[in-house]
């Protein structure tokens, strides 16, 4: 019998289909006494939920995404096409294996194999990728569970990759410099994406799903919707801002100021133009989402406290704004003056208080 005695209180303690039973037993006076409880308790378990998962037909992990979580989720979440190409992977590394199958150990394995294996082009996959992956695979089991078709969740026993999300990749007034230089002809479309990214680190996102409506040039502002966090925000509008949303609006056919029939806009064709617009200006290591570290890094040290920074950049944790604060070299390097500035006055007030003991 699992029972056990500890500080002179009993307690029941085992597993049924990878679920933990552990209780305390103050009434049990003796070993007897734990184990007629333990008994009664595992009895319950197996003529309730237990005997009722066995008699259900548990689907494979392939026929609940597809028949149940994928559906829930264009219906109900904003990541849906993520959530669709991603489950992809999922129905092809864990195969024809029932929801019930599906242990602790299966995760780790899988864990390990998409860490250590390549992508399409032969590149490294990175640990935010493989845990985006879990976090998928964690939100179908939990909803597996929500239907009675399993008794927990086994990705709550595996553990996420380490990330080193400290990296923040700015662009510099040199590189901004050479990236307008080649926003023209074809790539021109490109220019007031990246100008209001830069001056109001809107995520691509927003920027897409981004109406006139929206945009008050009476109060000189920008009402943000259907965000990340979920929270609307309001962002000003400095001049640049302004002068290119004017221009545009003077030009737009439509409801949203980016996507119109004339520009015709998507995602892809986003990202594989800024990228070569990078490449050609010879700027390494940068994506479209660094305009947004750039707007919250230039932020910083203009003097723009953590707070602030939180409330334009819409950051639902202070933490993440806490990140831009003195994170360009300039920055550090009047904080450091700072330092020495309070030292050199410090030290003539000294002076001067030891120069008036003298006198006196």
């Amino acid at each position: 019998m699992a029972v056990r005695k500890r500080g002179g209180v009993w307690y029941y303690d085992f597993m049924i289909r990878q679920v933990r039973y552990r209780e305390a037993i103050p009434e049990a006076r003796t070993k007897w006494q734990a184990e007629q409880v333990e008994t009664q308790v595992r009895q319950s378990i197996f003529e309730g939920r237990y005997c009722k998962l066995q008699q259900k037909q548990i689907p494979t992990l392939k026929e609940f995404i597809e028949d149940t979580f994928l559906p829930w989720s264009k219906a109900n979440k904003r990541s849906y096409q993520s959530d669709s190409w991603r489950s992809k992977v999922l129905i092809n590394w864990f195969d024809r294996k029932h929801l019930d199958e599906i242990t602790p150990f299966l995760i780790e394995k899988f864990k390990k194999e998409r860490r250590e294996g390549k992508t399409r082009r032969g590149k490294e996959r990175s640990p935010a990728s493989v845990n985006r992956e879990l976090e998928l695979l964690s939100r179908v089991l939990t909803m597996a569970v929500d239907h009675d078709l399993i008794g927990a969740n086994p990705c709550r026993k595996v553990r996420k990759l380490r990330l080193d999300n400290q990296r923040i990749r700015y662009l510099s007034p040199e590189e901004e410099e050479r990236l307008m230089g080649v926003l023209t002809g074809r790539k021109a479309h490109l220019r007031p994406l990246v100008i209001l990214a830069i001056n109001t680190g809107m995520r691509r996102g927003e920027l897409l799903n981004l109406i006139w409506e929206k945009v008050d040039f009476s109060r000189n502002v920008i009402y943000v919707t259907n965000t990340k966090s979920g929270k609307d925000r309001v962002v000003p509008m400095n001049q640049p801002v302004r002068e290119e949303l004017l221009r545009m609006s003077e030009q737009s056919d439509g409801e949203f100021v980016f996507v119109s029939k004339r520009t015709g806009l998507n995602l892809t064709e986003i990202k594989k133009g800024f990228n070569a617009a990078c490449r050609e200006a010879e700027i390494r290591n940068f994506r479209f989402h660094d305009l947004r570290h750039t707007a919250g890094t230039r932020l910083a040290d203009a003097g723009a406290d953590a707070f602030t920074i939180k409330e334009i950049l819409g950051h639902s944790s202070i933490q993440t704004s806490a990140r831009y604060v003195h994170a360009t070299h300039e920055g550090k390097r009047r904080a450091v003056e700072a330092l020495a500035s309070y030292s050199s006055r410090k030290n003539c007030l000294k002076i001067v208080t030891n120069e008036e003991r003298r006198v006196g």
